[in-house]
């Protein structure tokens, strides 16, 4: 079934049948991976360094790595996975979109506490290649929002809020 994509060693794929989760084999442009029940196929992860992508004060629209609105208005009363409205005044900028990286964490609204970023994936059931496309916000590395998400309960709009910031998420 994968020899098409470059795979011999048939030995690691059966064991990869009753391997743990997060388990992979590869071949030159592919990877399986162990996901629960199932398993994954993507090619390989050959990205190099992604640099981040900065945002200031007056950008109005970013349209790669994703499509993303912003707008120094509250453009909306009731936020969602895909529209946060947040407290300008406790951002600083410039933002970052960026990756994933080891040791993140950050204060979920609705919960108490800060969590890993690592937990949150294991909590949410993420695979490896959702951990792996899933694009932080920042404010000096501090992580405002998990895009798409979660948001940083630190950093949301409230009723003490002077100046608005609101981000969208847009189809592609």
């Amino acid at each position: 079934m994968f020899k098409n994509e470059g795979f011999t060693d048939w030995h690691a794929l059966n064991n990869l049948i009753d391997a743990q989760a997060g388990k992979k084999v590869t071949s030159a442009d592919y990877r399986l991976i162990k996901d629960r029940e199932f398993l994954i196929l993507t090619p390989q992860n050959n990205k190099k360094a992604e640099k981040p992508i900065c945002i200031d004060e007056n950008t109005g629209q970013i349209d790669h790595p994703l499509r993303l609105k912003l707008s120094n208005q509250k453009t909306v009363t009731k936020q969602t996975k895909s529209c946060i409205v947040l407290d300008k005044d406790k951002l600083k900028f410039p933002l970052k979109i960026r990756r994933y990286q080891t040791g993140d964490y950050f204060y979920p609204s609705g919960m108490k506490g800060k969590k890993k970023l690592s937990k949150f994936f294991k909590d949410e059931k993420y695979s490896l290649p959702e951990k792996e496309n899933t694009w932080l916000l920042t404010s000096e590395n501090e992580i405002v929002w998990v895009i798409g998400k979660r948001a940083d309960r630190r950093f949301l709009a409230d009723d003490k809020t002077g100046q608005f910031y609101t981000l969208t998420v847009l189809a592609p």
